[in-house]
């Protein structure tokens, strides 16, 4: 059966490295949801591996912990480097590399669709990704690509990590800035400037997410009410909002909360799942970030 954009992206899609028995997983993206990325955070024991094609790009960040390690991708020349904290490795999907490293890294493993880095590819250069190819690194810095390695680190540790448009954003972040800065088209073309969404657009869609928000509302389905590429979607809405599409859904969410808290005595749990949370905690975490006060305290705040 064919894998869509819009199912969970699978642990059995990758090379399966944060699931070795040898390693302690702290993370896992699949547990949670996520579906433009694949993301673990893991400690590594020592590795010996051969890893073939699966297509998706993935990067590794390094967390903690230096290791000396080895990259053999076949066709290209042995690499070795110490990489401590803060480097990064890239690995294009089509490549068949051999891995040894002797350390105890704690990493953080992020595999992005391959769809999702073709999309870009094409808006970017007008090529397919064959045209594109990401270029090997082993260890570089690279401070932007860290902070969204950091950004996804933190989605998958605290309360954000079932955030569907979140996700999706990250993960087009860094396939744009993959294809301009680590392929080979590098810098061979700027990308194009924000689409303007037209008026009737921009009611229609701030309608669908009005009768949607119990949704699992994605970059690619808000994409699609409108017929605007996804990849623009984000900057295209906040040059007229003022905000992203996740930060609109989510005060849109909490505001449908608040009312619901204040005017029934619905269970907090049917309040979080009817106003698009994935549970309770989920709208807890939110709330308390937004408004200041817990669900259960806005509600004795009201009712007092």
């Amino acid at each position: 059966m064919a894998v869509r954009p819009t199912d969970v992206f699978a642990a059995r899609e990758t090379h399966g490295r944060a699931l070795r028995p040898q390693n302690r997983l702290i993370a896992h993206s699949p547990d949670i949801g996520w579906r433009s990325l694949y993301a673990a955070i893991f400690e590594e024991a020592p590795l010996n591996t051969v890893e073939s094609t699966i297509l998706h790009p993935s990067l590794i960040y390094h967390l903690a912990r230096p290791a000396e390690v080895t990259r053999k991708i076949t066709g290209s020349p042995l690499e070795r480097a110490l990489i401590g904290p803060r480097g990064i490795t890239l690995t294009p999907g089509s490549a068949i590399a051999t891995w040894r490293h002797s350390g105890r890294p704690e990493i953080l493993q992020v595999y992005i669709r391959q769809a999702t880095y073709a999309a870009v590819v094409n808006e970017m250069y007008g090529c397919d990704v064959s045209a594109a190819q990401i270029v090997p690194r082993l260890g570089v810095q690279d401070p932007l690509l860290e902070q969204l390695c950091l950004a996804i680190s933190a989605a998958l540790r605290n309360g954000t990590v079932r955030d569907g448009l979140y996700t999706d954003a990250l993960a087009q972040m860094i396939a744009v800035h993959v294809a301009r800065q680590h392929s080979s088209r590098s810098r061979a073309m700027r990308l194009p400037g924000t689409e303007a969404i037209a008026g009737s657009k921009v009611g229609r869609l701030i309608d669908f997410i009005e009768e949607n928000l119990d949704r699992d509302l994605s970059l690619e389905v808000l994409a699609a009410e409108v017929s605007l590429n996804s990849l623009y979607l984000p900057r295209a809405f906040k040059k007229v909002l003022g905000q992203t599409p996740h930060q609109y859904v989510l005060r849109r969410r909490i505001e449908r909360a608040r009312g619901l808290l204040s005017n029934t005595d619905m269970p907090i749990v049917d309040v979080a799942l009817t106003t698009g949370f994935s549970s309770q905690s989920h709208l807890s975490n939110w709330f308390l970030r937004i408004t200041g006060v817990s669900p259960a305290s806005f509600r004795r705040q009201r009712l007092s």
